[in-house]
């Protein structure tokens, strides 16, 4: 092992150098988590989208990604209630309304809604909403609707193959610090696209590997096998079944995690349609609950149609007597997220807190050589 004081004097010459870049980690907190939205899916995340991170959420269309980041800045609004948060609609998509449903704020002083042309700009805009600590959340929706300046304004000769890719990689590189200097977390969207290299076919997500490198977290979201719920309309205008979709069951995987175990599955109901059978548009919270509890012990099933509540109370009537009892004390559904969170607590990774040295002790500061008490 290398002297002490031989470090100290490379760090000094490091600093001179390089400027005030050395790090050093000085302790190992719990990284803060935003809510997803969905218990089943915090609890597959280890806690939620965590800040100082970048994050990637892919799947076919139709399968909520943009809905599940609407509630993600619903939680994040919540949470930091001094910061706003920011979509950078790619896709020039976005639903105010059904973002109103959800929940989320869209008051000029806590919510942010730009539509760039063309990938340069989405590299600067995401700067200038980090840099200043405004903005808690920023989503980028999507990275498969993103295209370099040079093809948006059709100048042939001055593109070239890989030239998107080149600047969404430089981006996820140079946000993924800003995110950790500015306690913010980004969200990236993205989609399948037909894999023209492959010559068997198939699909692949779209953008450049960076996005792999440098996000924490992926999670890929599909159809379950499960029938979608409909209620039968009286007034069609088809001769076919005369149904309208209301819910569907959203799988979602995390395919990576650098903060937790990857791997883990979240499924959960989806209403896209409020109804007095289905109930109000959003996450089925309750059918979560009861699902996350039950599986890591929040509820007790002490018989075939009793169960016990984290507070001691019991209830009979399977599981829909569980149900109208969650349904007349929605308070326990964040007793039992809590419940469960604490159970894979042991499992998430603790994050670095990083500090900035200018200049180690026992080194002087003009000349960078070590003292002789450091000697």
């Amino acid at each position: 092992m290398p002297p002490k004081s031989r470090l100290a004097k490379l760090r000094a010459d490091l600093t001179k150098v390089y400027g005030d870049r050395v790090t050093r980690r000085d302790a190992m907190v719990r990284p803060t988590f935003i809510s997803s939205g969905s218990l089943t899916l915090d609890y597959a995340l280890g806690g939620g989208f965590a800040l100082k991170r970048t994050h990637e959420i892919v799947g076919p269309e139709g399968m909520g990604k943009t809905t599940q980041c609407i509630l993600a800045m619903v939680d994040a609004q919540r949470m930091f209630p001094d910061r706003g948060v920011a979509i950078i609609d790619m896709e020039q998509s976005f639903d105010f309304e059904w973002a109103e449903k959800l929940g989320l704020d869209l008051d000029e002083d806590r919510f942010v809604h730009i539509y760039p042309d063309h990938s340069e700009d989405v590299s600067d805009q995401i700067s200038m909403f980090l840099r200043d600590g405004e903005i808690s959340l920023v989503v980028v929706d999507s990275v498969g609707g993103m295209e370099s300046k040079a093809a948006f304004e059709k100048r042939a000769e001055d593109s070239a193959m890989g030239k998107n890719s080149q600047v969404i990689s430089r981006m996820v590189k140079r946000v993924a610090g800003l995110c950790r200097a500015n306690n913010a977390a980004v969200i990236f969207v993205n989609q399948y696209r037909a894999d023209i290299g492959n010559p068997r076919g198939g699909q692949k997500s779209a953008g450049p590997s960076a996005l792999k490198y440098n996000t924490t977290t992926k999670i890929k979201m599909s159809r379950t096998g499960e029938p979608t719920k409909k209620v039968s309309i009286t007034d069609a205008v088809s001769k076919a079944p005369a149904e309208l979709e209301v819910a569907r069951q959203i799988r979602a995987r995390v395919e990576r995690n650098k903060l937790a175990a990857q791997g883990r599955v979240a499924d959960f109901w989806f209403r896209n349609v409020a109804t007095d059978k289905y109930g109000p548009v959003g996450i089925d919270r309750a059918d979560e609950a009861i699902t996350l509890g039950i599986a890591t012990g929040a509820i007790k099933r002490l018989s075939t149609v009793s169960y016990e509540f984290p507070d001691g109370s019991t209830v009979k009537g399977g599981r829909p007597g569980v149900e109208a009892a969650i349904a007349e004390r929605p308070e326990l559904v964040e007793v039992i997220r809590e419940r469960a969170l604490a159970s894979i607590s042991g499992d998430v990774k603790a994050d670095h807190e990083v500090t900035y040295d200018d200049v180690p002790d026992g080194v002087d500061t003009t000349t960078g050589e070590i003292l002789e008490d450091a000697a």
